[in-house]
């Protein structure tokens, strides 16, 4: 057992804390679980002590341990990756019990499955992955690294999604499709065809309508 650091203690840092809980009730993983983040006005919140990153570099150098990245948006997963790759400290990963997975799912450093999703046979996730409550991942598909899918995304086989990409609560994606990298699908969206990098794509059947310039999801 070693312990484990959520980076970011906001909303989605509070339900990734829920899932571990849970998780460690079944039989114990982690001997301890932290937050890690520098704009947190408290040292401790939602019950877990909060570190800032150099504070958490240093314990981690002498006591060990594993991150996690509870963020939703993709450019900032990304950002904290690369900074805990500069300061060797590994990514763990958080499934929640309720979700199914597949055997063969090859699931990369830094997977957070939140409840009761479903996970296929064959699927491969690169590096830090989040899959949000009750989303189906079909057979087949690979996801790249730091890209956040939603709740209630439905994604059809054999499809890939690039990297640092954002599929927003309830799309449904046909199968066979590439989404490209950077690319940002709107709440229920229905994606019948390709989507290039680097734009923005809403509607039914989805289209994209602009740019991803900003790489933002959230104002």
């Amino acid at each position: 057992m070693h312990p484990l650091f959520i980076y970011c203690a906001g909303g989605f840092g509070h339900e990734v804390m829920d899932v571990v809980r849970r998780r460690n009730l079944l039989g114990p993983i982690w001997t301890d679980v932290f937050f890690i983040d520098d704009i947190c006005g408290t040292s401790q919140q939602y019950g877990g002590r909060v570190f800032r990153f150099d504070e958490a570099r240093v314990w981690m150098a002498a006591h060990g341990g594993e991150v996690v990245i509870a963020n939703g948006e993709p450019a900032v997963k990304q950002a904290i990756r690369e900074r805990l790759d500069a300061g060797s400290m590994p990514l763990g990963s958080v499934i929640d019990a309720t979700s199914i997975v597949a055997c063969s799912a090859q699931l990369g450093p830094g997977t957070i499955i939140a409840p009761m999703c479903v996970i296929s046979s064959n699927v491969v996730f690169e590096r830090n992955v989040s899959i949000n409550a009750k989303t189906i991942v079909g057979h087949d598909i690979q996801i790249g690294e730091d890209t956040v899918v939603s709740s209630m995304v439905n994604i059809g086989g054999n499809c890939e999604i690039g990297k640092g990409s954002y599929l927003g609560m309830g799309a449904l994606i046909k199968e066979g499709l590439k989404i490209g990298d950077r690319v940002i699908i709107g709440m229920g969206a229905v994606v019948y065809n390709d989507i290039p990098d680097d734009v923005i794509a809403l509607g039914n059947p989805a289209r994209p309508i602009r740019r991803n310039d900003r790489h933002k999801v959230f104002k």
